[in-house]
């Protein structure tokens, strides 16, 4: 039987050894038990000692309920009718008790059983940082990879012209963060308002040379369905906090993409073993060649 699931408005229960922050890990999720295991798995297996993982769900009808009341009482979930993503995710950090945020959506998961325990060692050697984030590695919807999403190091005028932090690779301090956690009127660019809202309030970004995250490309993900969504959330954003949306951003861009792929064959050596997610054998199989040397529109129809 699962962890009883918390009232509105309560927190989540608190683990009681003091001797480590605590991370809460928070899951916005809607009918994709098809690949919650994964997100579940990777967050149990967290070497770190203090590990809360809050999953709102927005009532699912695919078997979703079923693998959280399975799931044990390492994870804290409700399954109700929300707002959206953004409302779901607000509401797991209300009932979050953690030091530390991170947040992976339910077709995401961590990309090994280090990652958590990697970047609270970050932090504590980085007391004034506010946001870590890595590298990720996108993947199919059965596990493949596609390609490696190489983060560069912090830069203001490179967040000014695009989003360069993958986001469930990304954790962030409570105390750079007041509820509500994300602004619930963008339906797809939300992440990246919040990492526009945090540099300008002064807070600082650092990088993690380290891969913990997948980002999983699937059929139903929003950067396939809601493109239209994510231009207006973008001329919100420019409107807001004055990003750039000119053809220098589309130039800007497309050089950026092109270094991302050059320097994220350099990570391919490391996906290899421990993995926190389901992977076929072949994990790294056509992997350099589509990172480097053929385009997206040119891969085989199953890794688009």
């Amino acid at each position: 039987m699962g962890r009883r699931r918390p009232h509105e408005g309560e927190p989540a229960i608190r683990q009681h050894d003091d001797t480590m922050p605590l991370v809460s890990v928070l899951t916005p999720s809607l009918d994709q038990a098809e690949w919650l295991p994964d997100n579940l798995r990777s967050v149990a297996c967290q070497t770190h000692p203090r590990v809360e993982h809050i999953v709102m769900d927005g009532g699912s009808t695919d078997g979703t309920v079923a693998l959280l009341e399975a799931a044990g009482d390492g994870v804290t979930w409700r399954s109700e009718p929300d707002r959206g993503q953004a409302d779901a995710v607000n509401k797991a950090f209300a009932a979050s008790s953690g030091d530390i945020i991170g947040w992976i959506n339910s077709d995401d998961a961590y990309f090994d059983c280090r990652v958590v325990a990697d970047v609270v060692a970050f932090f504590a050697k980085n007391p004034d940082v506010d946001v870590v984030y890595g590298h990720a590695a996108q993947i199919t919807a059965d596990g493949h990879v596609i390609q490696m999403l190489w983060a560069p190091p912090f830069d203001r005028g490179l967040l000014m012209l695009l989003d360069p932090i993958t986001q469930p690779s990304a954790f962030v301090r409570r105390r750079a963060l007041s509820p509500p956690m994300l602004d619930e009127t963008f339906h797809f660019a939300m992440d990246y308002a919040l990492w526009l809202r945090l540099e300008r309030d002064g807070r600082r970004f650092a990088r993690i040379d380290r891969i913990c995250a997948i980002d999983r490309h699937q059929p139903a993900r929003k950067s396939s369905t809601i493109t239209d969504v994510h231009a207006a959330d973008l001329g919100r954003l420019a409107a807001t906090y004055g990003i750039e949306t000119s053809a220098e951003r589309e130039r800007t861009r497309s050089s950026f993409y092109r270094s991302q792929r050059i320097m994220g064959a350099l990570l391919v050596p490391r996906v290899r073993g421990d993995l926190a997610f389901t992977a076929p054998a072949d994990l790294r199989a056509g992997l350099l060649g589509r990172q480097l040397l053929i385009r997206r529109s040119d891969w085989p129809q199953e890794l688009r």
